[in-house]
């Protein structure tokens, strides 16, 4: 049974890979970051980091960007996600704030560290990718809001056991 879960777990992780690669080279949006910002205080920070640097790693060389920027990106955007929650409660419906500023702060980061890291020097972005950014970041709340519903309707936390039917 655990040689399943783990040959699953791989195969959901290629599969992921391949709608990432797929979706930010074609429609520059981010599967992996809605993953997880959905995940986040879900499950185990240890397994979510794991996972982060695992398949940011892995995403950066299938991607041909320098070896670390997913990482580094996410990493110092998990800390500033952090302390908004301390300011912004996490179960508040203003919680979609600092999950929007954590997914528009991605889009502007990544390509401004992939350019700092390869080229040295700062992208030059103009209005065009900004509106991109933040209709990205708008979609990418609407899916985490739909996520976050459908989880919090189908497990609760105090029965998370079994499944709500009604």
């Amino acid at each position: 049974m655990e040689i399943i879960k783990w040959l699953l777990l791989t195969i959901l992780c290629f599969f992921l890979l391949f709608l990432e690669s797929f979706l930010l080279r074609v429609f520059s949006f981010s599967l992996f970051i809605i993953i997880v910002i959905s995940m986040k205080g879900r499950i185990k920070d240890s397994s979510l980091y794991i996972f982060t640097a695992i398949f940011s790693i892995i995403l950066d060389s299938v991607m041909h960007t320098p070896l670390g920027t997913h990482l580094l990106v996410l990493a110092l955007l998990m800390l500033f996600y952090d302390f908004l929650n301390v300011v912004i409660p996490r179960d508040s419906t203003f919680n979609y704030v600092s999950i929007f500023l954590f997914i528009f702060l991605y889009y502007i980061l990544l390509p401004t560290a992939n350019s700092l890291l390869q080229d040295g020097s700062f992208p030059n972005m103009l209005a065009l990718p900004w509106l991109s950014f933040f209709v990205n970041s708008v979609i990418s709340v609407c899916i985490c809001a739909v996520i976050n519903h459908f989880l919090k309707y189908v497990r609760e936390d105090s029965s998370a056991e079994r499944i709500r039917l009604s």
